[in-house]
């Protein structure tokens, strides 16, 4: 008696996998790197380094774990040398953190997880070209003083544009935002020296591109953003005056979270700028016609009001503010409030006469 032959059944192509490549750009970060690439280990299928110049163990360090070091001459261009180091990558995604920035290990297999949930999907997969995650600067003692955003995880084939504050070339379409994940940059916890130095670095490389593009708002606030750092009177007060010209937007094309940032710098650092154009309460009732129930600017418009001794109408602002505080989207668009709460509570209790 013949066995009658099983058919087999026909379960169509395999799913396309996640091949992650983890990819940085280096230059003396032998404090960090070790931290920086352990964090991608066990997800990543390749972890590859460009070094920059390098004078001290980076690079030694880099290879002892296994990374793939390549040798990249500095042309003041970070685009070009990040699209370098996606030149050398295999995997079909990207993840591209800095040497101060890392995932927790709970964040990272979530990512890998993510991945796979696109890769698994015709339709998010020919939609989502780049991951836009939560941003959080840590102090000294790695505690959060601010959260932001990045698109730091992206398809092999996008790459870098800008001289300067790069960012990848995606349409807003086509970048899905995850906030079940936070990459953690410690960058802001460095000593004084080498923040003046990267401060000033980076304001000779914004002026030159100012040279070449005089009217470009975007490199204006880039530019204000690196003179403040150096605590110098002189370039503060001319951080103002751009951030002014933001604002305005005289000339437009500026990014919307840009514009946003010239707000909260002038609002947040109001009492140390020289010049003060423009009175606190004014500029956060001026940015909330344009960024409505923003909850960094409403928290700020509720200090001012506090500080001008109006504390009826300052509790009835930070409580809309803590209402605010638990709407998920208010939240993520975040700098000041969402990293720490009790500013927050700070105000209302000022408000309230229980501080």
């Amino acid at each position: 008696m013949s066995k009658k032959k099983t058919k087999k059944r026909n379960a169509g192509p395999p799913k396309p996998l996640v091949q992650l490549s983890q990819c940085m750009i280096v230059k003396n970060e032998e404090h960090n790197i070790e931290k920086a690439l352990s964090w991608g280990k066990g997800i990543a299928c390749e972890q590859i380094v460009v070094d920059t110049g390098s004078t001290d163990r980076t690079v030694e360090i880099a290879e002892k774990m296994g990374a793939t070091v390549y040798h990249f001459k500095w042309i003041n261009d970070f685009s070009a040398a990040k699209n370098f180091a996606i030149e050398q990558a295999k995997g079909n995604w990207i993840a591209f953190l800095d040497a101060d920035e890392y995932l927790v290990s709970e964040d990272a297999k979530h990512l890998l997880f993510c991945l796979k949930k696109i890769q698994s999907d015709a339709e998010m997969r020919n939609r989502w070209f780049a991951l836009n995650l939560p941003w959080a600067h840590v102090d000294e003692n790695g505690k959060p003083f601010a959260v932001q955003d990045q698109e730091r995880v992206f398809r092999s084939f996008v790459r870098y544009i800008g001289r300067i504050h790069e960012r990848i070339d995606v349409s807003p379409e086509n970048i899905a935002h995850v906030d079940e994940m936070t990459i953690i940059h410690t960058g802001y916890a460095r000593g004084e020296i080498d923040k003046q130095q990267k401060a000033e670095r980076n304001i000779q490389m914004l002026r030159d591109e100012l040279k070449e593009n005089p009217n470009d708002l975007n490199t204006k606030v880039y530019l204000a953003d690196s003179l403040q750092v150096t605590n110098d009177a002189q370039n503060i007060a001319e951080a103002e005056m751009l951030f002014y010209e933001a604002i305005r937007g005289n000339g437009g094309g500026i990014i919307p979270a840009l514009k946003k940032k010239s707000y909260l710098r002038l609002v947040s650092k109001h009492e140390d700028m020289p010049q003060q154009l423009v009175g606190r309460e004014e500029l956060c009732k001026k940015a909330l016609l344009e960024f409505p129930d923003d909850l960094d600017m409403t928290y700020y418009l509720g200090v001012a009001l506090n500080d001008k001794g109006d504390h009826e109408a300052a509790l009835k602002v930070l409580q809309k503010c803590e209402r605010l505080l638990s709407d998920k989207n208010a939240a993520a668009d975040s700098e000041i409030i969402s990293a720490n709460p009790n500013l927050l509570y700070d105000e209302i209790a000022r408000a309230t006469g229980e501080e």
